[in-house]
């Protein structure tokens, strides 16, 4: 029987994340997918956006991996993992620019954007939450996220109120779609991973949440289709 949700927050609860990078890419000259590289050390990793513009260029990551364009712990990993901060993620960033974009990242430029993309929330899966918890269900939170982001991004929603538990890939030293992280997550929540549901948006972290023994609901551009997919498993699985 499922007594638990565990969500993601990033395209989860939150709307999706870097929209318009192809857009940015176009007008400051650079190859399609190469910022993105530059800035996860892969071209699929962050949004829908990024994931269409894999699929347009062919951005298979064992494929580029193997090429030498993708690097086998990304900067962004290690930010993500708290091991490195944002100022080293960022000088690293502007090092690397000239070899990977063809010329030097306009941080100005780049600062533009980045803060014209800040996310919204979803608001009908905040709403999801409540309900499931008044259903008698719990609810935690598992995302990949970074140390310094994070008296912003917990104040976009009732965090405090809604998850029983809060793991974040920068406090753990682990991320998705690692398995340790799943089974901390269940570990912290007090189940087993067959117990709990989990929500997210990429595809990698929902195989990898299957793969510890999870259900999973891959979130993709209409909330409403992944929460009724949600209620689906419910159902079939005895969540009240």
């Amino acid at each position: 029987m499922i007594s638990t949700v565990i969500f993601d927050y990033g395209g989860v609860i939150s709307s999706p994340l870097f929209i318009g990078i192809g857009a940015f890419e176009e007008a400051e000259g650079f190859a399609k997918g190469s910022l993105l590289r530059l800035l996860f050390g892969e071209t699929h990793y962050i949004g829908v956006e990024g994931r269409a513009i894999a699929d347009e260029i062919g951005g298979d990551p064992d494929t580029l991996e193997s090429a030498g364009e993708v690097e086998d712990e990304p900067d962004w990993h290690l930010l993500e993992k708290g091991r490195i901060d944002v100022a080293t993620y960022f000088r690293r960033m502007v090092e690397k620019a000239p070899a990977v974009l063809g010329k030097p990242l306009d941080m100005e430029a780049y600062g533009r954007f980045w803060r014209s993309t800040a996310p919204g929330v979803h608001w009908m899966v905040v709403h999801k939450m409540r309900e499931l918890k008044q259903r008698g269900l719990r609810v935690g939170l598992l995302t990949n996220n970074v140390r310094e982001f994070g008296e912003h991004w917990q104040a976009t929603f009732p965090m405090t109120e809604l998850c029983e538990a809060v793991v974040d890939s920068s406090h753990v030293g682990m991320r998705k779609p690692e398995a340790g992280i799943y089974l901390l997550t269940c570990e912290r929540m007090g189940i087993e991973p067959h117990e709990a549901v989990f929500v997210d948006d990429n595809a990698d972290n929902v195989a990898a949440a299957r793969a510890v023994g999870m259900e999973a609901v891959h979130f993709r551009e209409d909330p409403w289709v992944a929460l009724a997919e949600l209620e689906e498993i419910l159902g079939r699985r005895g969540g009240r």
